[in-house]
């Protein structure tokens, strides 16, 4: 019966080491989402050309789970990317950790606008 119980006692810590593991894991994702709107900034333009759209995340169907726009101008888009993919890589870990059964629907994708000076992300291809 000891074993048991040791048993038991070793199951539950790795449960809720799992817990705390995801906990932090979606603090990070919080974190990163941050950093990723921070370096996009106001996303100042002058005309749509300035404007770019960005994939961020994982969805069931592999895909980008949401979109950001950035204006080329002002955002270091290296600096971006590079948050992006660590997003991308913590989600889908996450994702992988805990995946729970879902529907695969892929968010259509938008189209980017400059309006009254900013990037905006408007309407769908």
């Amino acid at each position: 019966m000891r074993g048991f119980s040791l048993l038991a006692l070793f199951l539950a810590a790795v449960g809720a080491a799992r817990i705390t593991a995801a906990a932090d894991d979606s603090a990070e994702l919080l974190k990163l989402r941050a950093e990723i709107t921070e370096l996009i900034g106001p996303a100042r333009c002058m005309n749509l050309v300035q404007c770019r759209i960005a994939g961020f995340g994982v969805n069931a169907c592999g895909g980008p789970d949401g979109y950001v726009v950035y204006s080329w101008m002002s955002t270091d888009k290296a600096a971006l990317e590079t948050r992006i993919a660590e997003y991308n890589f913590l989600q889908e870990d996450l994702e992988k950790n805990h995946r729970s059964a879902g529907a695969c629907v892929t968010p259509p994708e938008p189209v980017a606008a400059c309006v009254n000076g900013r990037c905006i992300l408007s309407g769908t291809r």
